[in-house]
């Protein structure tokens, strides 16, 4: 075996969206890593401040690019992937900046792939950074129902040291290892999505190309979680889960062997968006209601790419229905509590 197949290149791509104190305690994680062959790419997101200048303070081997703009997390992401491919990286591993590693995090993730050779996405179990001892996410399975259940978990067992893989439909995106040949043959991340949704489009195009998805059982990520929306609004956080599920069903819903029928699938959408927009609604977040009505019609009307702010006439007969339909059930709530 060639010394390039037993130690193959490894590039991390971390992506920065004003979040610098996160990003340098990712780093800081990553520079412990002792795998031989690991390079690490800052995609700075058009942050308002520039991390260049104390990430190479801190961090001199660490490359940084810089899109110009906020490409959201697909854009972001495709930017270093294009850069770190050309550089020649056999296997990129995604990261999101608000988590750190375990030092051995990509020894562990090759020996899975060395041990299955047909999966071209493995992530780890991902625990909580504040309960380091409690999972966040480990597998999915798309969108089996019932009712408005579109992720359903699947729990992988964890066993250190034994680089055994769960079969999963989905990979999170928060730590997401793919080998390069995925990106060539599957294509990058659809900057159309911009964010939220994005990684699971990707795992269900790999699987189509005949790359399977598999989440290795142990915990070699923690993850803070939801920093970027921490920062720019719950109600972005709720437009793009509405816009960008709403094609993924479209794409996917009973086209993959997990999955229900697309009609089927589309109807418990809405009933899904409704539900998104009584919960926002009753916790007083009119905003974020808003959102989901906005996201309800920008899907149908195939709208794609970053939010844009602006009157959208053809939302106002969805919030209408979607209002009357909230207050008649918070009606019936009412009287069936008084009733008994």
């Amino acid at each position: 075996m060639s010394p390039s197949a037993a130690t193959p290149a490894v590039a991390v791509v971390v992506l920065n969206y004003n979040g610098l104190e996160d990003t340098l305690q990712c780093l800081s994680s990553l520079v412990k890593v002792d795998y031989p062959r690991t390079s690490v790419l800052l995609v700075d997101n058009g942050s308002s401040v520039d991390p260049a200048l104390e990430v190479g303070r801190l961090f001199p081997g660490v490359q940084v690019l810089h899109t110009g703009a906020n490409l959201g997390y697909a854009g972001g992401n495709n930017r270093g992937i294009e850069r770190v491919l050309a550089d020649g990286a056999e296997f990129v591993l995604i990261l999101n900046n608000d988590t750190v590693v375990a030092p051995g995090i990509i020894d562990a993730l090759l020996d899975a792939f060395a041990a299955n050779p047909s999966v071209g996405i493995i992530g780890p179990v991902i625990n909580f950074m504040d309960e380091r001892g409690t999972v966040m996410t480990d597998g999915v399975q798309f969108n089996p129902g019932p009712g408005v259940e579109f992720f359903r978990r699947i729990p992988v067992p964890v066993e250190p040291g034994s680089r055994r893989i769960t079969a999963v439909d989905i990979v999170n995106g928060c730590c997401l290892m793919a080998r390069a040949e995925v990106f060539r043959v599957a294509g990058l991340f659809d900057e159309r999505m911009f964010i939220v949704h994005e990684e699971s489009d990707l795992c269900l195009r790999a699987a189509r190309a005949g790359f399977r998805c598999g989440v290795l059982g142990e915990t070699l990520v923690w993850h803070k979680g939801s920093s970027a929306f921490d920062r720019s609004g719950r109600q972005l956080q709720r437009y793009f889960d509405t816009r960008n599920l709403f094609a993924l069903l479209s794409r996917y819903a009973g086209r993959i062997s997990s999955s229900r029928p697309r009609a089927l699938s589309l109807a418990h959408w809405v009933r899904y968006a409704f539900y998104r927009y009584s919960i926002e609604l009753d916790a007083e977040k009119r905003p974020a209601a808003r959102a989901v009505v906005e996201g309800v019609w920008d899907a149908v009307s195939r709208r794609s790419g970053p939010y844009r702010p602006g009157l959208r006439l053809g939302a106002l007969p969805i919030h209408s229905i979607f209002w009357l339909g909230h207050h008649v059930a918070v009606v019936r709530r009412h009287f069936k509590a008084h009733s008994r």
